[in-house]
């Protein structure tokens, strides 16, 4: 089997950010190479994304005579390790849990951290606490004073950090230690897996993303002009409806998912399938375009190959609940049909699904053996014998 290596370094603005399953290498320098897998198919994912939790399934499929064991890693693009004004958790803990097959499996936790492009990463965790947590300025010039000269001055030699002023916010501009870049971290998350040969595995995580919130009610995601009319209208609240005195829904939470890499595995996704659920609404951006959503976004897409990823920002009335929770779990499905969709069980026919496409379903919301449905813009319902579950 023949391995490309290449180095995925995605460069965001501060934000709570997600990436696809792929394999890959730690290196002894503690940064990771991410490789292609020509053997392994991602036959179907399932995206789950709603304030406050992350979920995603995948079923694999080992295309060869063979048995393949490889290093999994779950990588999280890149983000600020020292925040200038801190905009989210700074201690944030992600976590992170995954079942393979269903089963709980352990993983490892790997990071890389930058200043400007030199890696700094083997002297850098006398400095941080968790692999996950992300410190202020302040926090910065506070940890550095508690070294000891010896163990200080490496930061020094290699002008990575200097004595200079900084904003505190308790204390107003102090003088205090401070980089001499901006330091990135790229944190991931990774596990040895064996796919036996012509054999399917399923794998699923999920994972508390950072809470990421603007307060000028401004959506983060870079497709979406919030001066255009069609933005303004979608936020606008009329006067019968307004629980405060200003007339727009606010964006809040914003989340970005890296989807490209994906095609680290062979071929495009057999099955894609996302669902984005709102406390009240979300617009963002997919195959790099602007969507504009209700309480649910959803697309089903097959032989799919990601060219863009994607973002989210959550929009409301006032603050999203925390921890928001969906009044019922959606659970993915495949098609035995074609089936009619209606406006309600036994109810007037809406539309229809084709045979073996994939719908997203609320089983605990069942009427009788009618079940409530969502496929892209298509929802009402269907008969529980049109469904097959797929995990």
């Amino acid at each position: 089997m023949n391995r490309s290596l290449f180095i995925l370094l995605i460069c965001l603005f501060c934000m709570s950010a997600y990436a696809n399953d792929t394999s890959g290498t730690v290196l002894p320098t503690g940064g990771v190479v991410f490789e292609k897998q020509d053997g392994i198919k991602m036959k179907t994912e399932a995206l789950y994304i709603r304030p406050g939790q992350i979920e995603v399934r995948y079923l694999f499929e080992n295309t060869t005579p063979k048995d393949i064991t490889t290093q999994v890693f779950f990588p999280l693009p890149q983000m600020p390790a020292v925040e200038t004004f801190p905009q989210g958790d700074l201690a944030h803990d992600y976590e992170f849990k995954l079942w393979v097959n269903d089963k709980p499996v352990k993983y490892e936790k790997n990071w890389t951290i930058l200043s400007g492009e030199t890696d700094i990463t083997a002297l850098v965790p006398i400095l941080f606490y968790t692999e996950e947590e992300i410190i202020s300025e302040a926090e910065l010039d506070r940890r550095v004073e508690m070294l000891r000269p010896e163990e200080r001055q490496p930061f020094i030699d290699k002008d990575i950090l200097k004595y200079g002023w900084i904003l505190d916010p308790d204390r107003g501009e102090v003088q205090a230690w401070k980089m001499t870049d901006d330091w990135q971290k790229q944190l991931s998350y990774s596990w040895e897996q064996t796919f036996p040969a012509g054999k399917t595995v399923s794998v699923r995580h999920t994972y508390v993303p950072t809470a990421m919130t603007t307060n000028v009610g401004t959506p983060f995601s870079k497709c979406i002009n919030d001066e255009s009319q069609k933005y303004q209208d979608f936020v606008f609240i009329p006067e019968n409806e307004r629980k405060y005195s200003w007339q727009h829904l606010d964006a809040q939470d914003y989340v970005e998912y890296i989807l490209t890499t994906a095609n680290n595995w062979q071929g495009p996704i057999e099955n894609f399938n996302l669902l984005v659920e709102s406390p009240l609404k979300s617009v963002g951006c997919f195959d790099g375009e602007a969507f504009y959503g209700g309480q649910y976004f959803a697309v089903n897409r097959a032989h799919y190959t990601p060219e863009w990823d994607i973002s989210v920002d959550f929009i409301a009335k006032g603050d999203i609940a925390r921890p928001y929770r969906p009044k019922s779990e959606p659970v993915l499905y495949r098609v035995d049909g074609p089936a009619n969709v209606r406006n309600k069980p036994s109810g007037k026919v809406i539309g229809q699904m084709e045979n073996d496409s994939y719908v997203w379903v609320w089983p605990k919301d069942k009427k009788g053996k009618w079940y409530p449905v969502l496929q892209n813009g298509l929802q009402g319902y269907t008969h529980k014998q049109n469904l097959i579950k797929v995990f």
